[in-house]
């Protein structure tokens, strides 16, 4: 049971860290901040970012599947429209484009003229977006167990605290990587969250065929 439960755990940490893709967020949080930023600010930004993040993630996580039956929404339907949205995110990301699924130019400008960024636009919608709470839900409505919900739980504080990591050593990690290596890693993820995508969308379309069509 408890090799089940350490295998979920990672399974669920992998799925979640890389379609959060903290590098890409990190890239963001720098280009909003003034150059030169200091560390106090770096560590304040990253804080809320990271905070903001978690009690979205396990919203979502815990309350999502409630919310989609309330308005009786299929998990199959939910199931192919993440995986679509997941496909066009790291799709952009093995061409080296970032997150542009939940980050533009427009939204970019918006946020220079905000004191706070963390909250909006790095924490929401940049880090957890559609395609990450599509997948948190995905995770809720497969639970079928506690240790289901439990692996879940842990996974969204291991990728928060990760995240919280990053963003702080930013300024060092784009710093040693450069702009190539970044670009490297981040087309790295996009080929693990393709993956996801194909996995999810292919899910939902055969239980929708089985439950609806056969």
């Amino acid at each position: 049971m408890i090799l089940d439960l350490l295998r979920s755990i990672l399974s669920d940490t992998i799925s979640i860290f890389t379609i959060m893709n903290p590098l890409s967020v990190g890239v963001i949080m720098l280009g909003l901040l003034d150059e030169g930023a200091p560390k106090s600010e770096i560590r304040q930004v990253s804080g809320k970012t990271a905070r903001a993040s978690f009690l979205a993630m396990m919203v979502a996580f815990l309350l999502g599947t409630y919310i989609f039956q309330f308005f009786g929404i299929s998990p199959d339907g939910l199931r192919i429209f993440g995986g679509t949205i997941l496909f066009m995110m790291g799709l952009n990301m093995v061409q080296g484009h970032g997150k542009k699924v939940n980050h533009n130019e427009k939204d970019q400008k918006a946020a220079e003229k905000r004191d706070d960024i963390a909250i909006v636009p790095l924490a929401i919608p940049v880090m957890v977006g559609a395609g990450l709470l599509t997948t948190l839900i995905n995770m809720s409505i497969a639970a079928a167990t506690w240790q289901d919900y439990v692996s879940g739980i842990i996974a969204i504080i291991i990728c928060s605290i990760a995240a919280l990591l990053i963003l702080r050593r930013m300024p060092f990690i784009k710093k040693t990587l450069g702009d190539n290596g970044l670009k490297v890693f981040n087309r790295i993820m996009g080929l693990v969250v393709g993956s996801l995508a194909a996995q999810m969308f292919l899910k939902g379309l055969f239980s929708l065929y089985e439950n609806h069509l056969a």
